[in-house]
């Protein structure tokens, strides 16, 4: 290996690709085109230069970039890395359908929070075509991009759905600024997973959340000032891990 290796960054600055498969007997593994043009491109690493790299389920290894080809790169998987510590409670936010560049916004900054999985929603008030596949596969990049800034090793899920079918497990929270208490008085206590259901510009109507909350949702506002539907489901996220001790709270909830 070039003698440039040896003189790599040190373990906890190390720029970080995603690898979602294994490398192969000859213990060489080739990024996808996607993240060989970010290493080459965008990171501008060489061969021998170090890096991380993660598979998206949890798992981060040291890595050394053999070659360096036109389109594509070659890395060589080291030793184990401790990960950053995913949140004990997986929080799903359920996004109703918003305008593309807001919708990134909150994939982006649930992603960096701890969210573990967005599901996207059509609802009267919002739009109601489904993101077409190749809005998904943007989404999904977003999501990994939030994921190597963050330092997460575990890619959020994510995928779309319809109201009725959100999560019947854990609790589950759809935020209405009408509502009568706040998230942090209708939250369940222990570590148990956390479903927000936020609406698009103007909210849910009122069909909609008398229908999650027949199905177990319950009502929570984020307090007096209206947040835009974009900042609503970050703001409700981080409160929720913050009351259950992952964003430097106490953990009392």
């Amino acid at each position: 290996m070039p003698d440039r290796a040896a003189r790599s960054v040190t373990a906890g600055s190390l720029r970080r690709a995603y690898l979602p498969e294994s490398a192969g007997p000859d213990g060489r593994a080739t990024l996808d085109p996607d993240e060989s043009h970010h290493v080459s491109r965008v990171l501008r690493l060489r061969a021998g230069d170090a890096l991380a790299v993660f598979d998206g389920r949890g798992r981060e290894w040291e890595a050394v970039v053999a070659e360096v080809g036109r389109d594509r790169v070659v890395i060589v998987p080291g030793a184990p890395r401790e990960t950053v510590p995913e949140p004990r409670t997986r929080v799903t936010i359920a996004q109703a359908f918003i305008r593309p560049e807001k919708l990134e916004w909150v994939l982006e900054k649930g992603t960096e929070i701890g969210v573990t999985a967005f599901r996207l929603v059509p609802s009267r008030r919002g739009t109601t075509d489904p993101p077409s596949p190749s809005r998904l596969a943007r989404y999904r990049r977003i999501v990994l991009e939030a994921c190597k800034q963050s330092g997460r090793s575990l890619l959020p899920d994510l995928a779309a759905s319809t109201l009725t079918d959100l999560p019947r497990e854990g609790s589950r929270l759809v935020l209405d600024p009408r509502a009568r208490l706040a998230v942090g008085e209708v939250l369940d206590p222990g570590e148990g997973e956390v479903c927000l259901a936020v609406g698009p510009e103007g909210g849910f109507d009122e069909e909609e959340i008398a229908g999650l909350v027949a199905s177990g949702f319950r009502a929570a506002s984020l307090g007096p000032r209206t947040l835009r539907t974009e900042t609503a489901g970050a703001v409700a996220a981080a409160i929720v891990l913050y009351l259950r001790g992952d964003l430097g709270g106490t953990g009392r909830i």
